[in-house]
């Protein structure tokens, strides 16, 4: 079970850091974002913009090297189910917007995004409940150590860097595919 909290450690690290790239480089098209979900009150929209950023990568390196793992891992579950919980608030609202939620920003808010947030928050709870002190600088607290090997350890972060990898490359080759005519005979 410790590679399996491992490899929802690494998970959702990158994840974590990947997904604030974007919105650290074009604030004003993310406050955008935030401000679309019209659950906020318009005077915490741009606090919220502002911090979730730096939070995201904050959550991101904790997770990638190790450190605090179980708080870590169980705040990244939180911030998820907080992101799950505005996105389906926006599609029971029948909202057509773009979710913010990183390099597919423009992607609309459905139903699939609820339980993508769903799993990756499966996967932060299994790095909590199951936490790997593998390759972490401070593991904190209750993280027995390691029964991992170095050389076991960097194969499973092979293996969750390449397969994030080709789940990217696949969803944007699938948004790329042609899309079938209809009502053409």
């Amino acid at each position: 079970m410790e590679y399996l909290g491992l490899a929802g450690r690494l998970v959702i690290g990158l994840v974590f850091l990947v997904a604030a790239v974007p919105k650290l480089r074009d604030p004003a098209a993310f406050r955008s974002s935030v401000a679309a979900y019209k659950i906020l009150p318009e005077s915490l929209v741009t606090p919220v913009a502002r911090a979730l950023p730096p939070l995201e990568v904050a959550i991101g390196l904790m997770l990638l090297t190790g450190v605090l793992i179980v708080p870590v891992s169980v705040l990244a579950a939180l911030v998820l189910v907080g992101f799950a919980a505005a996105i389906w608030y926006a599609v029971e609202r029948g909202s057509k917007i773009g979710c913010g939620c990183g390099f597919r920003q423009l992607q609309t808010v459905s139903r699939a995004l609820v339980a993508r947030n769903a799993a990756l928050t499966v996967a932060a709870l299994t790095a909590a409940v199951w936490p790997s002190a593998a390759l972490a600088l401070a593991p904190g607290p209750g993280v027995p150590a390691s029964s991992i090997a170095t050389a076991d350890a960097w194969a499973v972060v092979a293996m969750v860097v390449a397969g994030y990898g080709l789940v990217t490359v696949l969803l944007e080759l699938r948004r790329f595919a042609p899309r079938p005519v209809s009502g053409v005979a």
